[in-house]
């Protein structure tokens, strides 16, 4: 597959620069982070703050989701990597108008550990902070990153749902109550004509045949339960 990318050790910042300057009216990025937030500071004013995130190379998950009524800041890590704990607490202290800030992590273990220990670092600066883990993919009930169901597209329904409730003042703990309704009923399963590349590799993560299709596949070129 070929690809317009410089370096591929500089891709992520490029494309956190490069949507920043693309979309001044939207988005701006956090500071000392690879991380956007909204650049509509009044519509933050007094709510509380949404944040997801996640390694990137599913774009447009989750900075393309940054706006009002949706997410207030998304942190990006390295291609199919966790962000860092730093930069998740960098963008939870960016967008905290008071009123809190709710996570929004998918199943992976290394989102789940990274989040955690930013929340911790967050509650340690006197923000309050509640999440949820997002586990939509029907697929298989344990994959190579996950104990059990990944967390996949399903999380942009979180986002949509849980960024209405706060844009319309719902609180920290009406946010993460709605949440809990919400998780239970997001279903999600995936099928792929070919595998993603990650451009560190160069290197597709599967290979299908011409008359094969993957049921069941995982947001990182995970294997599914049929081809």
């Amino acid at each position: 597959m070929k690809k317009i990318i410089n370096d591929p050790a500089n891709v992520v910042p490029e494309m956190v620069a490069g949507m920043v300057r693309s979309y001044p009216q939207f988005i701006e990025q956090v500071p000392d982070a690879e991380a956007v937030m909204r650049s509509d500071k009044e519509s933050m004013k007094g709510k509380v703050g949404l944040v997801s995130g996640g390694g990137s190379g599913h774009e447009p998950t989750h900075a393309g989701f940054v706006g009002k009524g949706m997410l207030s800041a998304a942190v990006c890590g390295q291609v199919f990597t966790s962000p860092t704990p730093d930069q998740i607490y960098a963008a939870i202290k960016a967008v905290d108008q008071g009123q809190g800030v709710f996570l929004i992590i998918k199943n992976y273990s290394g989102d789940i550990m990274n989040f955690d220990m930013a929340k911790d670092l967050a509650e340690m600066d006197d923000i309050k902070v509640k999440s949820i883990v997002v586990d939509d993919d029907i697929a298989v009930e344990n994959s190579t990153f996950t104990q059990g169901r990944r967390g996949v597209a399903g999380t942009l329904f979180m986002h949509k749902v849980l960024g209405a409730a706060a844009q319309n003042g719902a609180s920290l703990d009406e946010i993460a109550e709605l949440a809990k309704q919400v998780l239970p009923n997001i279903k999600t399963i995936a099928v792929a004509l070919s595998a993603a590349t990650n451009p560190e590799t160069g290197k597709p993560g599967f290979v299908l045949k011409d008359d094969e299709i993957e049921f069941g596949v995982g947001v990182h070129s995970e294997p599914g339960y049929r081809r």
